[in-house]
């Protein structure tokens, strides 16, 4: 069997990576070709994403990897989700694609009545929240009603660089299922939706299929590399939580409940259908298209975003950058109480200063006096994490109406051990770890689909399974007070 050796471009807020991926038909070999740093611009009081610098940087790593292999087979590109451009009918794009931390989406969802927004996920399977496409969608009609009259056609970012890609236009299904503009059941364009908010039925792309082939690379693109040969770019998962439940090593035939914990952490377990019921709504829980039609009923949660900002913080109050690893030493060596903060607070969304804006949060609720101190700050969000892992897979449970055993987290905040062994504690069920590079492996799985259509999701799934060591946690100590302490701050009591 000859080896096939595929790109997996894996960009997120903080960085967009190069993964080559080798595949010999039994085992699946990842190297990090390149890594590059990503940030948000803000202008003019709008924050954007340089898709350009971003599409820029994804070709460099590419021909990074051209040098490293014989052939280059297939390319794949995950991003995360909500954020979009708009094209004219010439194909021009009209806008750099705004941050779904902007504001302003949450205008519009503020408008919304409570029932209309019952409505909606009825509808969609998809929770309304602020920093949906649809919101975002009906601010810019507002805020820049010349760019969105001359719209013809809506990409989401993975989208928009398939098309810088091959020339061709498609929304893939898992990235368009966090707009808020599809039916879940049909994975159609919700024409209600459309017709309830005055958008175009028109204004997307035709929905693509996974693993199946969106277009070959483009001429100037393979010259600009130095290849002759086609590379096809095939349909993944392009939404980073899909792709990353993909590359979870579950085995067997059992459900699974997962964390894929990076920005955002989503927390939630795989389906076949879409659960839409007023308990999903009130539980805050949505059905978002997975992997191969599959469904991720997930809670969008805070994730590493607000230790990353905590990290940044310090490193400038130090003068210098510095690694995991002395956070982690910084933190070790503290011995004095823990208190913890609602993480889905609104506060800590997007707030200019994270660590002033916790402390005060702290004071408010009484739990702190004196001197702010990082090392404490740092392991209040690991608990408050933590806490709010449990309490989600404890709400999934209710609702599944399954007990599970296990809980795998899987991605870049896999690494953070202390949040994995207090999951482990506050939820009483053994906690396996999944890769880092979850997202780059679920892409290069449906590439591997691809070559080899006759795997099923659970192959797919085991080839992950056997060439990777999970770490185990099981619970030690548990003190569920904390737990306690959390849901009291999340009814409004200590304040």
């Amino acid at each position: 069997m000859t080896e096939k050796n595929m790109v997996a471009f894996d960009c997120g807020n903080s960085s967009f990576r190069t993964i080559l991926g080798r595949y010999d038909g039994k085992k699946l070999v990842t190297e990090v070709v390149d890594q590059v740093p990503n940030y948000m611009i803000e202008v003019n009081g709008y924050f954007y994403w340089d898709i350009l610098y971003i599409y820029k940087g994804l070709i460099d790593g590419l021909k990074k990897t051209t040098a490293m292999v014989k052939k280059i087979d297939s390319i794949g590109i995950c991003t995360w989700g909500v954020d979009f451009a708009l094209f004219s009918k010439e194909g021009v794009m009209l806008n750099n694609p705004c941050s779904y931390r902007n504001p302003y989406g949450s205008e519009i969802f503020n408008e919304i009545s409570a029932d209309d927004k019952r409505s909606i996920f009825y509808e969609t399977g998809i929770l309304c929240d602020k920093i949906n496409s649809l919101f975002l969608l009906n601010a810019l009609n507002k805020k820049m009603p010349t760019i969105t009259d001359s719209a013809n056609t809506l990409l989401m970012i993975p989208d928009i660089l398939n098309y810088f890609f091959t020339g061709c236009m498609i929304n893939e299904p898992s990235e368009f299922s966090t707009t808020q503009l599809m039916n879940v059941k049909t994975k159609k364009v919700s024409k209600k939706i459309c017709d309830m908010f005055s958008i175009r039925h028109n204004l997307f792309a035709p929905i693509g299929t996974h693993g199946t082939v969106l277009g070959n690379l483009k001429s100037e693109i393979k010259k600009e590399i130095g290849i002759e040969y086609d590379i096809p770019v095939i349909c993944v998962p392009s939404h980073d939580t899909a792709a990353a439940v993909m590359a979870v090593p579950a085995t067997g035939n059992d459900a699974f409940m997962f964390i894929s914990a990076g920005t955002w952490s989503l927390i939630g377990t795989e389906l076949a259908e879409p659960l839409i019921s007023d308990d999903v709504l009130t539980a805050g829980l949505t059905n978002e298209v997975g992997a191969f039609d599959s469904i991720t009923l997930l809670k969008n949660s805070a994730g590493m975003f607000i230790l990353q900002r905590l990290k940044k913080e310090y490193e400038t109050e130090l003068g210098r950058e510095i690694e995991w690893k002395e956070v982690d030493l910084l933190t070790a060596a503290y011995k004095g109480t823990i208190p913890i903060i609602l993480v889905n607070d609104v506060r800590f969304f997007n707030p200019a200063s994270m660590s002033e804006t916790i402390w005060k949060y702290l004071l408010q609720t009484r739990q702190v006096t004196g001197n702010k101190s990082w090392a404490m700050l740092f392991r209040c969000v690991e608990k408050s994490l933590a806490c709010s892992y449990a309490l989600t897979l404890a709400e999934i449970e209710k609702i599944c109406k399954n007990n599970f055993n296990s809980v795998y987290i899987v991605g870049g905040g896999s690494r953070n051990k202390t949040i994995d062994q207090l999951t482990a504690n506050y939820t009483g069920k053994e906690v396996l770890t999944g890769a880092k590079e979850s997202t780059s492996l679920g892409n290069l799985l449906t590439q591997i689909k691809y070559f080899y259509p006759e795997l099923s999701r659970k192959d797919l799934r085991n080839i992950v399974a056997k060439n990777m060591q999970s770490i185990r946690y099981t619970a030690q100590n548990p003190d569920k007070s904390d737990l306690a302490v959390y849901q009291k701050l999340a009814s409004g009591g200590m304040n």
